[in-house]
């Protein structure tokens, strides 16, 4: 499963100095707790826009406020239609409208949804608002089929990061 992967990018990530902040969707939380990627990161895990408002109403927005740049790995067919329509519906669309730098897209999902005219406009939009696109590897899907929808291998990931523009992303 690309959630699965997600974690491995995460520790990557941190295991190279990076500061790595999880924010889930409802949907991400059904696959893997929080406390996975609270136990990869060292971080706080943002999953509900909620969270913290007892104390501060704003506090769903310090993610877009601190981060150097947004990695949306697995993006769902869901979330990059949420995405490609501007919806704030969950902490990580609102995040993602709320934050200016660098954008990552890394798709994973069955492969006909990744061939359907509809996600291909979605991600085509993402791009021309300036998404980043790491296209998914072909290979076997969790549903069992084969095709081109796998969340892109960690090496890849990592190398579109790196190529991104963006100052000092240490710490």
């Amino acid at each position: 499963m690309a959630i699965h992967r997600a974690l491995d990018l995460a520790s990557e990530l941190r295991k190279r100095g990076w500061r790595v902040t999880a924010l889930m969707t409802d949907s991400a939380q059904k696959l893997v707790s929080p406390l996975f990627f609270k136990a990869m990161t060292g971080e706080r895990v943002f999953h509900d826009l909620w969270t913290g408002a007892d104390h501060d109403a704003y506090d769903h927005l310090a993610p877009a406020r601190e981060a150097q740049v947004m990695v949306f790995a697995p993006a769902t067919a869901g979330l990059i239609a949420r995405l490609a329509a501007g919806m704030a519906d969950d902490i990580v669309t609102t995040c993602s409208l709320a934050f200016s730098g660098p954008r990552l897209l890394c798709p994973a999902m069955n492969h006909r949804m990744w061939a359907n005219s509809l996600v291909q406009e979605n991600v085509a939009r993402l791009e021309r608002h300036g998404f980043v696109l790491v296209p998914p590897d072909e290979g076997d899907l969790a549903c069992g089929e084969t095709g081109p929808g796998r969340l892109a291998a960690l090496p890849r990931i990592l190398q579109a990061l790196e190529a991104l523009p963006f100052p000092d992303v240490e710490g």
